[in-house]
């Protein structure tokens, strides 16, 4: 009696573990506005920026007269076998008036977000690089896109209209 409740039981395990369970569907993609980052590639880099432009005049003011300092995350993965040259010289930051603005460096560098700012290095085979940048843009500008341009790279990032600036 044993032996046949031991078989049953074994029977009744292989049965469970071979029935098909429901089918498993894909998580839905998430909407462009929920998207943390935006990215773009190009040529074995890929690059990734924040969604959201964020809004600094409360920690860091401008020097500059009717402007607002925003901050941008940027991530440059090198994807390529080669090692690759990154540095926030490369970043333009273009408005929806057609201002392209390049990244504030004295505050970037020296400001009370400076280790965690974007700088100039060489990054190795399967490996990111980037950081914070901080940009002075006109009071009340609306960013438009981002473009990363190197000798060999060439990437634009559109802002979706709409996007979140509190600028």
């Amino acid at each position: 009696m044993k032996k046949l409740v031991a078989i049953f039981t074994c029977l009744l395990i292989l049965f469970a573990g071979c029935s098909n369970p429901a089918p498993k569907t894909a998580p839905p993609l998430p909407k462009a506005e929920d998207t943390i980052h935006l990215t773009a590639q190009d040529n074995g880099m890929s690059i990734s920026v924040s969604n959201e432009v964020r809004p600094m005049n409360q920690m860091i003011p401008s020097s500059k007269k009717d402007h607002e300092v925003v901050s941008i995350l940027v991530k440059v993965a090198n994807d390529s076998k080669a090692d690759i040259p990154v540095s926030p010289e490369f970043v333009t930051l273009k408005t929806t008036d057609g201002s392209e603005y390049k990244y504030a460096k004295e505050l970037t560098e020296t400001g009370p977000l400076g280790k965690s700012a974007f700088t100039s290095r060489t990054i190795p085979p399967d490996y990111n690089g980037g950081g914070l940048l901080l940009f002075e843009l006109k009071t009340g500008s609306q960013v438009e896109s981002l473009t990363y341009k190197d000798a060999t790279h060439n990437m634009t990032i559109k802002y979706p209209s709409g996007s979140k600036t509190s600028v």
